[in-house]
């Protein structure tokens, strides 16, 4: 037996909640997924930086030519450098692809904070589990010592049938609970197992205490942070931004492209491999080039049409995202201090359940209630502690739904 608990608890790995974050943010491949697609938009807007850069390039060409019979071969190659001086597509395209970084990396600051209020809902709904199971093992014990006590009645004739039937229903009941108990404890274990990458089992050793006297700080004052905090506000309004200077940038596509060029060619009928050759005979050309978009306007009248029905989409999405994140607080907000009443009022009905048990206990015993009696009593004390660790996991579960919301600015660290 004792080899059996020893291989069944090497299976298991007794994490904290502090220390399933830092696993999560290890090794989930949720975390380098957002990891990833965040560095591939960093290096895209260095790739649109250097296009500031001046260009080098190098080219080399051979050809035969016949006419009548008479063929003639020709060697040529050039080696040219390009730098912009001004052009706006280059400029604009730095500053949206600044933009769109800056919105991918609060995207992943979301996409962080998301795992962790996965992992944090997961970890305190297998606490909660644990508790259930653990108080239904409890009531299961109590049943069966009430069955086998009102059973031994029964064959005495000290107790009827209908006290039988009741201690029966009582303890089928409780095997009844303690099997949801257990498929709460599957789905909660499942679902930090994924969330942490892993397939050992997870046993919390943190527990869920009393929050305590919790003063809640005013939806007003919330509300103002939302916009400077919320991930999905931030987002689309990053969006919003760069769609602003897209918008700019297509309205100034009316303006020349200067650059400035210098360079060498070479041209000759015969291969010769000679540098000193090349330097005297090579023709350098050098200069500034400027292009006009004379013959482009359709093509840029419609690039500001299509920019400017983009800035009204992302100005659209950017309300849309604000009025639903405002709804969110306000139904997380309300939902906390909804568990908070109801975990403390689950806290006053469990200590009078308690005391009522104990006093049901000596009464019966001295044969002042009935069994029946006893046995409401007892259900009670068991629906009350369960109503208790449940509204205990739910009170953090809501808490850190909020703090989510708010860019973890809401409340004290959970």
């Amino acid at each position: 037996m004792a080899l059996i608990l020893l291989l069944l608890t090497a299976q298991v790995d007794s994490l904290s909640l502090e220390r399933a974050i830092d696993i999560a943010l290890g090794q989930s491949p949720v975390y380098y997924e957002s990891k990833y697609s965040y560095e591939k938009s960093r290096i895209l807007f260095y790739q649109t930086l250097a296009n500031l850069l001046p260009t080098v390039s190098a080219s080399a060409t051979y050809s035969t030519s016949e006419v009548q019979d008479i063929s003639s071969d020709n060697y040529s190659w050039s080696l040219s450098l390009n730098q912009p001086i001004f052009d706006i597509d280059i400029v604009s395209s730095i500053f949206v692809s600044g933009r769109q970084l800056q919105g991918n990396r609060i995207l992943h600051q979301s996409n962080i904070a998301d795992l962790m209020l996965r992992v944090k809902i997961a970890y305190y709904s297998l606490i909660n589990a644990y508790e259930l199971l653990r108080s239904s093992e409890i009531t299961i014990q109590r049943a069966e010592e009430n069955l086998d006590l009102i059973e031994t009645k029964f064959e005495l004739g000290a107790a009827s049938r209908l006290e039988k039937l009741q201690a029966e229903v009582f303890y089928l009941s409780a095997l009844q609970d303690r099997a949801r108990a257990r498929t709460s404890q599957i789905t909660a274990q499942e679902e930090l197992r994924a969330a942490l990458a892993t397939e050992r089992d997870i046993f919390p050793v943190d527990s869920l205490m009393p929050p305590g006297q919790t003063r809640f700080p005013p939806l007003d004052s919330l509300a103002m942070l939302l916009e400077q905090a919320n991930y999905t506000v931030r987002i689309a309004r990053e969006a919003r931004n760069a769609a602003q200077l897209d918008l700019v940038a297509a309205y100034l596509s009316f303006l020349p492209k200067v650059s400035f060029f210098y360079g060498y060619s070479y041209s000759a009928d015969s291969f010769i491999f000679d540098f000193q050759h090349y330097r005297d005979n090579a023709t350098k050309n050098y200069g500034v080039s400027m292009s006009l978009p004379i013959f482009e306007l359709k093509t840029i009248i419609f690039n500001i049409l299509s920019a400017k029905k983009e800035l009204q989409k992302q100005e659209s999405s950017q309300l849309k995202y604000a009025l639903e994140s405002q709804k969110s607080l306000n139904t997380a907000y309300y939902s906390l201090r909804e568990a908070y009443e109801r975990l403390e009022f689950a806290s006053k009905s469990l200590d009078a359940a308690t005391e009522a048990t104990a006093i049901a206990r000596e009464q019966y015993a001295l044969g002042v209630v009935s069994f029946l009696e006893l046995l409401t009593v007892e259900k009670d004390l068991y629906e009350a502690r369960v109503t208790y660790t449940s509204s205990l996991s739910e009170f953090y579960i809501q808490r850190a739904n909020l703090s989510y919301l708010l860019g973890g600015m809401a409340l004290a660290e959970e």
